[in-house]
């Protein structure tokens, strides 16, 4: 397994984890009906506020991982690489769409409060790297084939 390989298996277990607990969070404050707007006492905003740095962590990890690798591959990484990201792309914005329609379709008159796109903006970063990792393991093998690293 080379570098480019445990790279892309890192980025696919901080993408998946991100949105486990994403979505956990989201579950929560919906069963719960915790009003994620309301920032009326200075207990709500601290909570948001860690929250938020807590949410800064992943792509923080994701950047962490592609700058502390040594971009020393060979043509055939950079050529995963490039078609991973097409389907990582690809894979974003249809989450885009079909959580931009279900929002239109599920609230009152179509509108989409401002936190819930940035949201959506966060979530769809990760369902990208999710993408691209998975085809770029598909493209791989999913496993070193007597590869030596």
């Amino acid at each position: 397994m080379n570098k480019a390989q445990k790279r892309t298996w890192l980025r696919l277990l901080i993408s998946l984890a991100t949105l486990l607990i994403a979505s956990i969070f989201i579950i929560y404050f919906r069963s719960s009906e915790i009003d994620i707007y309301d920032f009326s006492t200075p207990a709500r905003i601290r909570r948001y506020i860690l929250l938020g740095v807590l949410s800064a962590i992943p792509p923080i990890l994701i950047v962490v991982i592609e700058w502390g690798w040594k971009k020393v591959y060979d043509e055939r990484d950079k050529q995963i690489d490039r078609q991973a990201v097409i389907w990582g792309a690809i894979g974003a914005f249809v989450f885009l769409a079909g959580a931009g329609w279900f929002l239109i379709a599920a609230t009152k008159m179509g509108s989409i409060r401002a936190v819930l796109i940035m949201l959506l903006v966060y979530l769809a970063y990760f369902v990208w790297n999710l993408v691209l990792s998975i085809v770029a393991l598909i493209q791989y093998g999913w496993s070193s084939k007597g590869e030596k690293s």
